[in-house]
């Protein structure tokens, strides 16, 4: 289609992926984002192989080449023992097996460079301090409105404004999100100063009684992410900013191999977070009249396959594809659900499949990851799916 002005509700990795990918086949999005100012958080992220396909669709395979880590070989460590249960090959591994590399790093990192990528272009792409509150259709147009009392028109609206999404409250009358008894803690620390601790390669997961430890290299292997779940009830705080102590997170993990506990230790106090985890059923449609959904709006993915940014990247290029292929916006979403909704879904169910296994097998008597079939599997067919190449 040509000649479409289109809205994108939130600049988070969905919003500026779709952003980017639209731009790629012509089109010039308007991406309106809440925040004063784009301060992403300082976390990790995993860019898998389907990831690494929708980023080099949108022109940052360069940018990844320079600024993620590729580690060589992933870890399952017991908790107690600190040994290592499995320790599969990834990396360039995946580059042959799925026909992209797999990298680790720094979500501001990435984050800054779509944002600088997409500007480069088109310097007004991204409008800030504007927090969405409502839309109005007709038959071949959306207006959008602001708190600030800005208003915008177009002729696609997409709601990239993740779990607690505004635009899928204005679409569907659905519950809202659930607190699954999970509280997450995150840090990040200096790679010199945990190196004692990383010898059981150097992206993996520790898993223990109702708890998870993930931790990896970023930064050109210069920082560590660290990532900790734990099953609770006691606290339902959302949010990535909490400020958390070093004496809850190891209160958490008693008994644990002293290894991991001095990884624990290591973590400066002030890069400590916490938030709770909530959970939202997956949606049968995504679209309404000419406005859908994309990433967390649609599909809120918990962390246990860390696939949550990677199915947002896929939507994005996708539904980009899906206007370049379509002659009208209703087509567009038809060939954008047909091609997204049934994996997208999918992905949802085994992430939360797989966090029950994470926390509820016994790694004294480990066999092996479940089959991709029951539960997504550590990798399934996710890293093999190109949504540069997947029929729209």
């Amino acid at each position: 289609m040509e000649d479409l002005s289109v809205i994108i509700i939130g600049a988070g990795i969905g919003g500026l992926t779709t952003a980017l990918a639209l731009q790629r086949v012509g089109i010039a999005a308007t991406v309106y984002e809440a925040a004063p100012e784009l301060n992403e958080v300082g976390a990790g992220l995993t860019i898998s192989s389907n990831a690494t396909h929708a980023l080099e669709f949108c022109g940052l395979g360069p940018f990844l080449e320079e600024h993620g880590f590729t580690p060589d070989q992933g870890g399952l460590i017991h908790y107690r023992t600190g040994k290592a249960l499995v320790q599969p090959q990834i990396g360039r591994d995946y580059k042959a097996k799925f026909g992209a590399e797999y990298y680790l790093i720094h979500r501001a990192d990435l984050h800054n460079g779509m944002v600088g990528h997409l500007q480069s272009q088109n310097s007004d792409a991204i409008v800030l301090g504007h927090t969405f509150v409502g839309l109005e259709q007709t038959d071949d147009a959306v207006t959008v409105r602001f708190s600030n009392g800005a208003m915008d028109t177009a002729d696609l609206v997409i709601g990239a404004d993740g779990l607690r999404s505004a635009v899928r409250d204005c679409l569907f009358d659905t519950p809202e999100p659930k607190f699954t008894g999970q509280v997450a803690f995150r840090g990040l620390a200096s790679a010199a100063d945990v190196e004692p601790f990383m010898s059981v390669a150097p992206a993996a997961v520790a898993m223990g009684p109702g708890h998870t430890i993930t931790r990896y290299y970023i930064r050109n292997r210069t920082m560590v992410n660290v990532v900790c779940l734990a099953k609770t009830d006691v606290w339902q705080e959302e949010g990535w900013s909490t400020p958390a102590t070093t004496d809850e997170v190891l209160k958490e993990h008693e008994g644990w191999h002293a290894d991991l506990i001095g990884l624990l230790k290591a973590i400066p106090e002030d890069t400590l977070y916490k938030w709770a985890l909530f959970d939202r059923d997956a949606l049968p449609v995504w679209s309404q009249g000419q406005v859908t959904l994309l990433g967390d709006a649609a599909h809120p993915m918990l962390p246990f396959q860390g696939m949550g940014a990677a199915m947002a990247m896929e939507d994005g290029v996708v539904l980009a594809r899906c206007v370049e292929a379509a002659a009208s916006v209703p087509e567009v979403f038809e060939r954008y659900e047909k091609a997204r909704v049934e994996h997208a879904n999918g992905v949802l169910l085994g992430s939360r499949a797989m966090g029950v296994w994470y926390q509820t097998t016994d790694p004294d008597n480990f066999t092996g990851f479940p089959q991709p079939s029951s539960a997504g599997g550590p990798e399934g067919n996710l890293m093999a799916y190109n949504p540069a190449t997947v029929t729209v």
